[in-house]
């Protein structure tokens, strides 16, 4: 039996490359399997927060990240219930970009997130998702020193490629310190157009590039679908707004191989491990494209 929970974070330094989507529609496409999740909003612009319970959220501030961090709280007196069966969450604010400046050499500024999973009720989960804001801050670091394995959302576009080397190169200075168990489930490649060249190319630069120096890349690709932010307009996961969407459906397929995946490691098989230098080199190539 796989031990519990499985903690991911999802994380790049580039923006706008669908982080707040996937940790929504992988919680939900989860959730809908019988696993009980926790999401957890370490990104101070609150995107998964208002996604998954409303904008109305925000203004209970004592039920958020921030406060458990100003009055060192653990999950069980900051959770709050999402209308979606088996989603939980631990919400942020726009006080939690003030706190950083207050956090800067404190002890405990990179295990903001292992403090506060310290409870029963966070052993209880089956997978805790983490969305984190595109920056190296103490609140990214915390979350990947408390996690067990880290997904890369990728744009299939020079700019989204080159974030993907820094973002490997990032993790893996913070996986040295804090968390050499640290694990990389994978890449997902987010708002493809299979009609774009563009896109074609950069899809194969990765997955070949992936391929050659043990850099996994999720098998679906989430296609660009204006499905997605009408869902978000309303409040709702994409699974939850239009389920049998095929970016919908490619999400759920990212959901059962990331179960299968945990299962295997937990289960004693060999993590991967990226070579030392094979972001450098991902970050000369895409450079000249």
């Amino acid at each position: 039996m796989a031990a519990k929970p499985e903690i991911i974070t999802i994380a790049n330094q580039k923006g706008g490359v669908g982080k707040t989507t996937t940790v929504a529609n992988l919680a939900a496409s989860l959730a809908d399997k019988g696993k009980l999740i926790l999401v957890i909003d370490c990104d101070y612009q609150a995107n998964v927060t208002s996604l998954l319970c409303g904008d109305q959220q925000l203004k209970h501030k004592e039920k958020s990240f921030t406060h458990a961090i100003k009055h060192d709280l653990t999950v069980d007196k900051v959770v709050v219930p999402t209308p979606f069966k088996n989603i939980d969450l631990v919400a942020s604010n726009r006080e939690l970009d003030d706190l950083r400046e207050q956090l800067a050499g404190q002890p405990n500024q990179f295990r903001l997130v292992d403090l506060m999973l310290d409870c029963k009720q966070a052993r209880n989960y089956d997978y805790i998702l983490i969305d984190t804001h595109p920056s190296l801050d103490c609140f990214f670091q915390s979350a990947i020193a408390a996690s067990k394995h880290y997904i890369i959302p990728l744009f299939p576009e020079a700019d989204s490629s080159r974030g993907l080397a820094h973002q490997l190169q990032a993790v893996n200075k913070v996986k040295r310190y804090l968390n050499p168990n640290l694990n990389f489930l994978g890449c997902v490649i987010t708002k493809y157009d299979r009609y774009n060249a563009t896109h074609q190319k950069f899809e194969t630069l990765i997955r070949h590039f992936g391929k050659e120096n043990d850099i996994p890349v999720f098998k679906a690709n989430i296609p660009s679908s204006h499905s997605i932010a009408a869902a978000a307009a309303h409040n709702l996961p994409l699974y939850h707004y239009k389920r049998e969407s095929p970016a919908s459906l490619a999400y759920a397929k990212i959901a059962k191989e990331i179960m299968n995946l945990a299962a295997a490691q937990d289960g004693g098989r060999k993590k991967n491990s990226v070579r030392k230098k094979s972001s450098r080199e991902f970050l000369e190539i895409a450079a000249e494209l």
